[in-house]
């Protein structure tokens, strides 16, 4: 005897569903090494020992009493508070340039095994070769190295990557910095949706 089974037709949502779970799924699938291949962008920095040794300067700055006639010349005042102030606000313009120029810079990851770093403000492009190994250990060396140069490859952990964000680890012990990276052009994106939404 034949068994009557009742299916229902498959609805516009319920397909788009099963569509979307389909493109996770592939996404997910990939490897490390597929998800790599494209152009990136840093996102921000984490520094735990970049931020305490800002600490330790600001400290620093909060025991100035005297202002010599060095310091003076040096930022333009005999006034301590007005140098105290002047000092800090340097402190801080100097990591505000520092993350602005790193995060108009681009690294693209060709599939060919080439990392190609673009430094937007300057104008600089460099070109290494990168092996990315199965324990999310990235190994990059540079191209055409010059007669005598040292020619020791950097390796960059990799803590976290997928599709849509990248998470190096560098340095070592006290001295390591956390930089997210997110797929180039992103954030245009984003504020693009964000604008038509108003």
């Amino acid at each position: 005897m034949a068994e009557n089974y009742n299916f229902a037709p498959m609805t516009r949502k319920n397909r788009l569903f099963v569509a979307g779970s389909c493109l996770l799924l592939l996404a997910a699938c990939q490897s490390p090494k597929d998800q790599i291949v494209r152009k990136w962008q840093i996102d921000s920095f984490e520094s735990p020992f970049r931020d305490s040794m800002l600490k330790v300067q600001e400290h620093s700055i909060d025991t100035i009493t005297v202002v010599d006639s060095n310091m003076a010349m040096y930022v333009g005042t005999f006034n301590v508070d007005s140098f105290k102030m002047l000092l800090k606000k340097q402190i801080r313009q100097s990591k505000e340039d520092y993350e602005k120029a790193a995060k108009e810079s681009r690294l693209t990851f060709t599939k060919d095994g080439y990392m190609i770093n673009e430094e937007g403000s300057a104008g600089r492009k460099d070109s290494m070769k990168y092996t990315l190994t199965d324990d999310k250990k990235l190994i990059v060396k540079p191209v055409n190295i010059p007669a005598g140069m040292p020619s020791k490859p950097d390796t960059i952990n990799i803590e976290k990557i997928s599709s849509s964000e990248m998470r190096f680890k560098v340095g070592k012990e006290k001295q390591v910095m956390y930089i997210n990276l997110k797929p180039a052009g992103e954030s245009k994106a984003t504020e693009k949706k964000a604008e038509e939404k108003k």
